[in-house]
């Protein structure tokens, strides 16, 4: 993980561009980095690709604004303005639908966000999306205006599709409640019972009625996480980690379906989400399928969350944070290259 780096040429779709270590320094050491992690930003957080994969789109901070930057020339613009919401309330998620517009959560604190549309030429002001509110990210469909939600309160999950003339403006249609423990506790395939929060993550990109979820605990270990998946077709609930004893949140998913990144504790259990690291995690149901992708945690006082695997699946964009930090705080993002990856770490 010491591995220094002055130039390296990584191939991004259809072009070659360079990153230079010394152009961004963000809050971690750019010379602890190994060769197929670059520093994309000196700040900000929840990133988010653009379809192209040419683009990343984060928020500065928590409560704050919508960002852009461009991936090969690592020009930073703003996109929101405080005139796009109303006083006091920030931006805390921003992701990209299906056909480009971006699809922005703002509120007066992160637990309960209102809906906002933006075109994705980025020129007009945002539409507003009434009468729903949302608790921490949804997931948002890459191939229709399918998308899930948590409710304010972290109890149940709602899905349905966005409509951008319902009654005359965006709205919500066909909604279904899909998951709810707010009275009684939801059972996964071996009969365990689930009472604490729960959170979208994302759609299976190969067949969206897989929808993947983080369902939280409390036990003897502290706070923890659960990777977990329900069929929308015939309900069917399955827990993808089966590690009560640790912190395995999912992140972004891969456009194979078979795999997501986790945010997790494994090693250095107890630690929760001081202590995260990404993994790659396959989904096939046995539990045990690990790949550890970050050591930033290795540094006392780093950690790497937030992951999102672009649509072609070479990189990765995520964030560093420094420990104690709030949870999704960042102070930069970082380019993480598959490829380059196989290259240094499994030689081919």
């Amino acid at each position: 993980m010491k591995t220094n780096f002055s130039l390296l040429f990584i191939p991004f779709l259809f072009f070659r561009f360079c990153i230079c270590a010394g152009q961004i320094e963000g809050c971690f050491p750019n010379d602890k980095l190994p060769s197929h992690i670059t520093p994309l930003t000196s700040f900000g957080q929840r990133a988010e690709w653009s379809l192209d994969g040419m683009t990343v789109f984060f928020v500065d901070k928590a409560g704050g604004d919508v960002f852009a930057v461009d991936v090969l020339t690592k020009d930073v613009k703003q996109i929101t303005k405080p005139e796009h919401r109303p006083q006091n309330h920030g931006y805390y998620r921003v992701f990209v639908m299906w056909n480009g517009d971006l699809l922005l959560g703002h509120g007066a604190e992160r637990h309960k966000l209102h809906f906002q549309i933006l075109d994705k030429s980025l020129d007009l002001p945002p539409w507003s999306v009434e009468g729903e509110y949302f608790d921490e990210g949804p997931a948002v469909s890459r191939s229709s205006n399918k998308i899930a939600w948590t409710k304010p309160g972290q109890g149940q999950i709602y899905t349905g599709e966005f409509h951008y003339s319902y009654e005359g403006k965006p709205g919500i249609i066909n909604k279904k409640l899909i998951l709810d423990n707010s009275e009684e506790p939801i059972i996964d395939e071996d009969g365990m019972a689930y009472s604490h929060i729960l959170e979208t993550q994302d759609f299976n990109p190969v067949d969206e009625n897989i929808l993947i979820w983080n369902q939280y605990l409390r036990n003897d270990y502290g706070f923890r996480s659960e990777v977990m998946s329900i069929n929308l077709l015939t309900g069917d609930i399955r827990n993808h980690t089966k590690s009560p004893h640790l912190y395995d949140e999912a992140e972004g998913i891969f456009p194979c379906g078979e795999y997501t990144t986790v945010e997790s504790d494994r090693h250095r259990p107890g630690r929760g989400t001081g202590g995260i690291d990404i993994y790659r995690l396959r989904l096939d149901g046995t539990s045990d399928s690990y790949e550890r992708l970050t050591y930033f945690t290795d540094l006392e006082g780093y950690r790497s969350s937030n992951p999102v695997i672009s649509d072609c699946g070479k990189y990765m964009v995520f964030q560093a944070s420094t420990v104690p930090s709030p949870a999704g705080f960042g102070c930069g993002l970082y380019i993480f290259d598959f490829e380059q990856y196989n290259r240094n770490i499994r030689g081919f």
